[in-house]
């Protein structure tokens, strides 16, 4: 049986994808933090902010997964669609409410960038997972 799907073989074009899943983690921890303090006003600040609360979770969980207990990796993928959805309505808000916090809101933005490429990445460790405990496919 084939692994068949979005997938991906390996992370940056290096690195395996358990590797690759735990340096991600590393800078999804520290880019959660980033998000903590942005932004001093705005109407979706608590929202932002338990958006990246939910993702420092969701990051943790993605470092266990790739150390220790691979099934973690789910809960970092729906806490991943969660910041994607809700920091970037957060981010829109807050860069347009506030003229001169554009610089603020860039590095931002990247961030959540990076965390869709992460997803991507993730979701191909987790199908290779499946795969591999997989007791009909054919290796």
């Amino acid at each position: 049986m084939k692994c068949r799907g979005l997938r991906l073989k390996s992370c940056c074009c290096c690195v395996n994808l358990r590797a690759g899943c735990f340096f991600m983690a590393l800078f999804e921890i520290f880019a959660s933090i980033l998000g903590f303090f942005v932004g001093e006003d705005g109407r979706f600040l608590l929202m932002g902010r338990t958006a990246y609360m939910v993702h420092f979770i969701g990051s943790i969980f993605l470092m266990m997964s790739s150390i220790l207990i691979e099934v973690l990796v789910v809960i970092y993928l729906v806490t991943n669609i969660i910041h994607l959805i809700f920091c970037t309505a957060f981010i829109i808000d807050y860069a347009l409410s506030c003229s001169f916090c554009i610089f603020e809101s860039i590095p931002v933005f990247f961030t959540l960038v990076f965390s869709l490429y992460f997803w991507i990445v993730a979701y191909s460790y987790w199908r290779r997972l499946l795969w591999e405990h997989n007791l009909e496919n054919d290796d």
